[in-house]
């Protein structure tokens, strides 16, 4: 039986990675401390499940010493306590899965024709918050008066999708790396990201987020995109969070104007009834949080900025109380109807069309779609057909 030599450091390493609690290392691996103390090395076989269970390649494990693994574009996370924590490995390995997935989709676009740079990207750039709010409102046909013809609410975020695929960018709404139901991404950590690209700009929104939440995100990445700057992953869903640069809190003002246009919101506001039910009414409204309306009302001078804070903190704990109760109410979905939205119909479409035509490798398929094998594949090819 062949024992590795591998660093303790590499191996405390790779459960940070993985956000592996100490109880659960120790219940998969009970030689775990030994490991550590080098009184005992792991087998071939338990390294490889090692690997497997840490999601870490396995060649890392023969270093020296643990590879430094910073964000591949800028962190933007900074929240309300203006620290950032280092990046999860569902976090990394979801922006690495994507970054392949947007390059493979460049050079598709590159074999049909050279593609001209989309207009959008970069166009509210030097723009004030509201005139660039009135462009993304345009081009995503998201007035308040078209949104009321979309009920339910999973309508207005399939809208979106479509709208923004239309202009010729990618968009992704997950909850887990890929497919994989064990890899769940944390909401605390990020609310989405973008990918920038003059021709296939690519928005990831995290989806174990509220579908309010996700179409705010969402909304904010689209910010980012216009703005036409670096990629970056983001909070994105508090706009009380303490952004830490300015483009972050212009994207935060754009798309809460987007969200809760302030002159619409002037003409509706109630102030003769109880806040939290006209915070809900406007909510069912704007298809938006009631986070978001709030910090609207306080722009606007609708209300005053004296007792703002604990008006804001009290609603929040409301919301976050809602939110935990619909977790535990939340199905898994089916799972061909949920690959639209985890892939993205553009980019399903043309990894379908390339690999049927035998351009795409099949193996090279499967890993951007992250299905497990070609009967999947073909099932899903037939499902997106009948949509």
């Amino acid at each position: 039986m062949t024992h590795i030599d591998v660093n303790p450091q590499i191996l405390q390493w790779a459960q940070r990675r993985s956000g592996h609690s100490d109880a659960e290392i120790h219940r998969k691996f009970n030689t775990w401390d030994l490991w550590l103390q080098k009184e005992k090395d792991p087998t071939f076989a338990q390294l490889e499940d090692l690997a497997e269970y840490t999601h870490v390649p396995f060649g890392y494990f023969f270093l020296t010493e643990p590879p430094i693994e910073d964000l591949p574009i800028p962190d933007f996370r900074a929240g309300r306590g203006g620290k950032k924590a280092p990046a999860s490995g569902d976090l990394l390995d979801t922006i690495y899965l994507n970054q392949r997935r947007q390059s493979w989709y460049e050079e598709y676009l590159m074999k049909l024709e050279a593609p001209e740079p989309l207009p959008f990207v970069g166009s509210a750039q030097g723009l004030d918050a509201t005139t660039a709010a009135t462009l993304i409102t345009e081009a995503l046909d998201y007035q308040v008066t078209h949104r009321t013809k979309l009920r339910p609410i999973s309508k207005i975020r399939s809208h979106l999708m479509t709208k923004f695929e239309e202009l010729g960018g990618l968009v992704i709404f997950n909850s887990m790396v890929g497919n994989n139901t064990k890899r769940m991404l944390d909401l605390e950590e990020f609310r989405g990201f973008t990918l920038q690209s003059p021709i296939a700009p690519l928005i990831f929104i995290n989806a174990n987020d509220t579908v309010n939440g996700q179409i705010f995100s969402f909304l904010h990445e689209c910010a980012h995109v216009w703005h036409g700057g670096s990629s970056g992953v983001s909070a994105g869903g508090d706009p009380l969070d303490n952004q830490d640069t300015q483009i972050e809190r212009w994207c935060d003002q754009v798309a809460a104007e987007v969200a809760v246009p302030t002159t619409d919101l002037r003409d509706n506001f109630n102030p003769h009834t109880d806040l939290t039910s006209e915070l809900d009414r406007l909510s069912d409204r704007y298809y938006c949080s009631t986070l978001v309306i709030l910090l609207q009302l306080r722009s606007a001078n609708i209300i005053k900025a004296q007792g703002f804070n604990e008006i804001y903190d009290n609603e929040r704990t409301r919301i976050l109380n809602i939110m935990g109760q619909q977790k535990q109410k939340r199905s898994g979905g089916e799972f061909y109807r949920t690959q639209r939205y985890r892939i993205g119909e553009t980019l399903s479409h043309a990894i379908i069309r390339d690999t049927k035509l035998g351009t795409t490798p099949m193996t090279e398929a499967l890993r951007l779609l992250t299905f497990k094998s070609i009967p999947v594949f073909d099932t899903y090819a037939h499902e997106l057909e009948e949509v």
